[in-house]
């Protein structure tokens, strides 16, 4: 098996396949290096660089880390080190982490003194992009975090226009569009959405329309419906496991109000002139839920 140098003499990395032996390689990625180009390169310069002297960088897109997931990836890594490098930029004698700042905070609850790091070399601007992308790709991003992604984009002048965004990130100018717009919701209501891990679309564009003063009652609506349905999908994926109660507390009337204005249900509004989609949408949601309901009341042990 062969061991490649790194700049620390007492870090020997071992090498049992072609991809490790590129990965742990000298090359380095330059100014001027275009996303296009980067996801193409097939090596890296990567050194281990002390944890301390890693920042956290004003271009992370998440503001959002699981504490449990960040302590179940530090357990990991004490029995497996970090499988995948972190991506920084050099700033000064200290390093800024562009992706990968859960790996970062996961190593410091596992003690590590130094992390392997792909060391990126170039511009502010092409930095702040690179940075913008390694995060917008991941798919479990809040919408929230999505919009101000795009929004720092246009601040920088990274690009001028919803377009060219959507173009350069293959996504639809709706969606950017959108995206941007939920962060215009208030601080306040930005947070508790954060807290409570909604990614609801539907939702979001509910608030908008919304007066401030009633959001913090949708969201919570809104979370104890998913509470719900979660907890009816996994009876129902494995009833054995469901010997709690799904809800805690006694469940209250189910109320509505429909006339000739409109329809108003706990989580949902639809006024006349808004038209059919926004039904048909509720509706095929309310279909799912009773068809998962009957499932569940057909096993025996309910």
């Amino acid at each position: 098996m062969d061991e490649i140098k790194t700049d620390n003499p007492k870090i020997k990395v071992r090498t049992g396949s072609g991809y490790l032996k590129q990965l742990y390689s000298t090359a380095r990625i330059t100014a001027g290096t275009t996303h296009s180009q980067l996801k193409n390169l097939t090596t890296f310069l990567v050194n281990f660089v002390p944890v301390e002297k890693v920042d956290a960088s004003e271009l992370q897109v998440r503001v959002h880390f699981d504490d449990s997931e960040v302590q179940s990836l530090a357990n990991s890594i004490k029995e497996h080190g970090v499988l995948q490098p972190i991506l920084v930029v050099q700033d000064g004698d200290r390093y800024k982490v562009i992706a990968g700042e859960r790996r970062l905070r996961a190593s410091k609850l596992a003690g590590l003194d130094r992390i392997p790091a792909r060391v990126l070399s170039t511009n502010d601007k092409a930095t702040h992009e690179i940075a913008l992308r390694e995060n917008l790709d991941r798919v479990d991003l809040h919408p929230l975090e999505e919009g101000e992604g795009y929004l720092s984009l246009l601040e920088t002048q990274a690009y001028t226009s919803h377009e060219g965004i959507a173009k350069g990130f293959g996504k639809p100018k709706s969606r950017i569009t959108e995206c941007i717009g939920f962060t215009r919701l208030p601080e306040e209501t930005k947070v508790e959405l954060m807290r409570r891990g909604i990614k609801n679309r539907s939702l979001l564009r509910q608030l908008l329309n919304t007066a401030p003063e009633q959001h913090m009652e949708l969201i919570k609506e809104a979370s104890d419906k998913e509470e719900v349905l979660q907890g009816i999908n996994a009876a129902v994926a494995d009833p054995a496991k469901s010997e709690k109660p799904i809800m805690k507390k006694e469940p209250k009337p189910f109320s509505y109000k429909f006339d000739k204005k409109g329809i108003s249900v706990p989580g949902f509004k639809w006024k006349v002139g808004e038209g059919p989609e926004k039904l048909q949408t509720y509706l095929s949601s309310i279909q799912r839920l009773t068809t998962q309901i009957e499932d569940r009341l057909t096993q025996p042990g309910v």
